[in-house]
C-alpha cells in the first residue's frame, strides 16, 4: 500500500466570518493512488484495491461551531538515538576497525534526511587492560562526530575523552564476547539521560558470538528501566557457522525479530552495506509523521493549550478522533491518545505509539489540528 499524509493545523475562531470555504487546507506528502476512492460519502467501506478502510463509527469534531481559518502544518520528523554495542573481544579486531572507520558516515547519512540524531558508543575506547579483559584495538570516533581528542592510549590516569555533547556520547566501557544485553541495562544510568524520550530508540549490537542471555531477559529489563519507550533492537552477528563466528547469535537475532530490528550478516564482512541497512532502517522509523509543531496564531489570536483536538481522516472515508491524555506515560492506559512536549509551554503535538501505528499507511489521510474547541480527553 502506497503511504501518504498530510497535517493541518485548523485555527479556530469561533463565529469568526473568515471560514475557509473548502474547510481546511492540506499537504499531501505523496500523490494518491488512482486506484483507490477518497469520496468521504462513498457507501462502499472498502477501497477499489479491496484494501479495508478506517471505519470506527466516530462523528467529526464540532467544525460548525469552531469553524475558522486553517494553516498548513509541516509533519515534524522524528528523532533517532542510536546506542552501538560493540563486543571487544580478541575475535572482533577487524569489526571494531570497521565501525570506527564508519559511524561518522553513518550520522551523516541520517542527519541528511532531516532527522536530529544521537549516537551512543558502548565500547572500550582505550587500549590496555579493563580489569582482568585486554583490549588491543579500542575505538576513537574522529570529528567531526567525536571530539577529535581521543587517544587510544591515554596516560595513565586518564581517560580516552571521546564524547562530543550533545550529538555523540561515547561510554567508555568493557564488553565481552555474551554480555552486551547485561551491559546495556546496566549502564542505562548513563546513556539513558543523553537520549530524547520522544526519539526512536534503536540499540545495535555488533558480536561475532551469541548472548548468554536470553532475548526476553532484554525486553522484561528494558521494560522496567524505560517504561514509557519501545526499544529497537538491530543485531550485526553471525547468521551462520562461517569461519568469522564463534558462535551464530541466535538470541540477538531473536531479539531483533521481536523489536522490529534488522539483521546483518557478520559473515558477510561487508559493513558498507551493513551500515546502509541500518541506515534505511532508522530513517524509515523517523519518517512516521506522528509529531507536529504547534503554530503561532496570526495577531490578535490567542493560543489555549486547553483548546486544541486532534482528528485523523484515513481519505477513505473513516476517521478518528484522538483524545488527549496528559504525557507519555498515559498513552498505555487508553486506546488512542495524543499528548503536549510541556503542557504548561507546549511546543510540539505527540501521537501515543498505538495511535502513530494505527495512521499509518493511509493513502491521502491527513491529520487535523484544530484550535479553539475544548479538549477532549481520551476514553
Amino acid at each position: 500500500m502506497q503511504i501518504a499524509g498530510a497535517a493541518v493545523l485548523a485555527l479556530a475562531a469561533c463565529g469568526d466570518t473568515r471560514e475557509n470555504p473548502d474547510g481546511v487546507l492540506t499537504t499531501a506528502t505523496t500523490q494518491p493512488d488512482p486506484t483507490t476512492t477518497t469520496d468521504a460519502t462513498a457507501a462502499d467501506t472498502s477501497t477499489t484495491s479491496g484494501e479495508p478502510v478506517l471505519d470506527l463509527g466516530v462523528a467529526d469534531l464540532p467544525s460548525e461551531e469552531c469553524a475558522g481559518m486553517a494553516f498548513d502544518a509541516e509533519a515534524k520528523l522524528r528523532g533517532a538515538d542510536v546506542v552501538i554495542v560493540v563486543d571487544n573481544s580478541s575475535s572482533m579486531n577487524f569489526e571494531m576497525a570497521e565501525v570506527q572507520a564508519r559511524l561518522n558516515d553513518f550520522a551523516q547519512a541520517i542527519s541528511d534526511d532531516g532527522i536530529e540524531v544521537r549516537v551512543v558508543l558502548l565500547t572500550a575506547a582505550a587500549m590496555g587492560y579493563y580489569n582482568n579483559d585486554w583490549v588491543a584495538t579500542p575505538i576513537c570516533i574522529d570529528a567531526p562526530l567525536g571530539s577529535g581528542s581521543c587517544s587510544s592510549m591515554p596516560a595513565q590516569g586518564s581517560i580516552a575523552d571521546d564524547s562530543n555533547q550533545p550529538d555523540f556520547l561515547h561510554i567508555d566501557h568493557y564488553v565481552n564476547s555474551y554480555n552486551s544485553l547485561p551491559v546495556i541495562i546496566e549502564q542505562h544510568d548513563n546513556w539513558g539521560p543523553f537520549t530524547d524520550s520522544n526519539a526512536a530508540l534503536h540499540f545495535v549490537i555488533v558480536s561475532d558470538d551469541d548472548s548468554l542471555q536470553p532475548a526476553g531477559y532484554f525486553t522484561s529489563n528494558f521494560q522496567m528501566i524505560e517504561p514509557d519507550r519501545a526499544a529497537i533492537v538491530h543485531a550485526v552477528v553471525p547468521t551462520t557457522d562461517c569461519p568469522e563466528a564463534s558462535k551464530i547469535g541466535e538470541q540477538y537475532i531473536q531479539l531483533a525479530e521481536l523489536t522490529g530490528g534488522v539483521v546483518g550478516d557478520l559473515c558477510d564482512q561487508d559493513f558498507v552495506g551493513v551500515f546502509q541497512v541500518l541506515v534505511n532502517a532508522v530513517q524509515q522509523e523517523s519518517n512516521l509523521p506522528c509529531q507536529f509543531d504547534v503554530p503561532v496564531p496570526p495577531d490578535g489570536q490567542d493560543f489555549d493549550p486547553a483548546q486544541v483536538n486532534v482528528e485523523f481522516d484515513d481519505g477513505q472515508g473513516g476517521s478518528l478522533d484522538i483524545g488527549y491524555v496528559d504525557a507519555a506515560a498515559e498513552c498505555a492506559n487508553v486506546e488512542h491518545g495524543w499528548y503536549y512536549d510541556d503542557p504548561a509551554a507546549p511546543t510540539t503535538i505527540f501521537v501515543c505509539p498505538q495511535t502513530c501505528d494505527a495512521i499509518q499507511g493511509f493513502v491521502g489521510s491527513q491529520v487535523q489540528v484544530v484550535l479553539g474547541c475544548a479538549t477532549i480527553p481520551a476514553g
